[in-house]
């Protein structure tokens, strides 16, 4: 017999519905961290100040851009390394 689970409010949760979750929310995941890694290496060609000149950007928001462009390696090289919820997103 099957460990009772704790009690469910509203919705009542299923094996599928869980199964279905992870998966979703595991692809999204993927989906982004791919769609994050080619727009860093778009904004690889480009200089803060080339922003500006190109996109209208302020100085201080293309900074920022660059910033957050150059944490993305670390993102990519993280859910790379994954290995359990890798499996779930049909790796």
């Amino acid at each position: 017999m099957a460990a009772a689970g704790p009690p469910q409010v509203g919705i009542p949760v299923t094996k599928a519905a869980l199964d279905s979750k992870i998966g979703a929310n595991a692809q999204t995941l993927k989906k982004s961290t791919v769609a994050l890694a080619d727009l860093a290496e778009w904004g690889a060609a480009y200089t803060a100040e080339q922003l500006v000149d190109a996109f209208g950007f302020t100085l201080e928001e293309a900074n920022l851009f660059k910033s957050a462009l150059g944490e993305v390696a670390s993102v990519v090289e993280a859910v790379d390394a994954l290995s359990f919820l890798s499996q779930t997103w049909g790796a």
